[in-house]
């Protein structure tokens, strides 16, 4: 009797931002600041990430992917968590207002606009 393989994470659905991954990957190397506009379902929320993910840029620190509204921010993280197959709350977690499901180990963090207003230190 063989042993089960072990479970490997669902494959990231190809959505319309993974054919310009160079592309965002270059401006992200040229500039402090990007501004991604795309289609709702277009992968900004949920590929972005992965792109930069897979690129090493968590090496260097957190992603954080912004919603505006935390409900939103919760179905977008619940994605992330599962197309690169780690436990929620780890890798992947989120931060809204009164919550945090973030750990050590986190280094694509979703929250809103607020928490990241509150998280960043303002310089004087």
């Amino acid at each position: 009797m063989t042993s089960p393989s072990p479970s490997r994470p669902p494959t990231p659905p190809v959505l319309p931002i993974s054919e310009h991954e160079d592309e965002i990957v270059a401006a992200v190397e040229a500039n402090p600041v990007i501004v991604v506009i795309g289609e709702t379902g277009s992968g900004k929320s949920t590929q972005l990430s992965q792109i930069l993910h897979r690129r090493g840029y968590t090496r260097r620190g957190a992603i954080a992917v912004t919603q505006a509204a935390p409900c939103r921010g919760r179905i977008r993280l619940q994605e992330g968590a599962q197309e690169l197959g780690v436990p929620l709350g780890e890798e992947v977690g989120y931060a809204i207002r009164f919550e945090d499901r973030t750990s050590e180990k986190t280094s694509i963090k979703y929250l809103t606009d607020g928490v990241l207003l509150r998280e960043r230190p303002f310089k004087s």
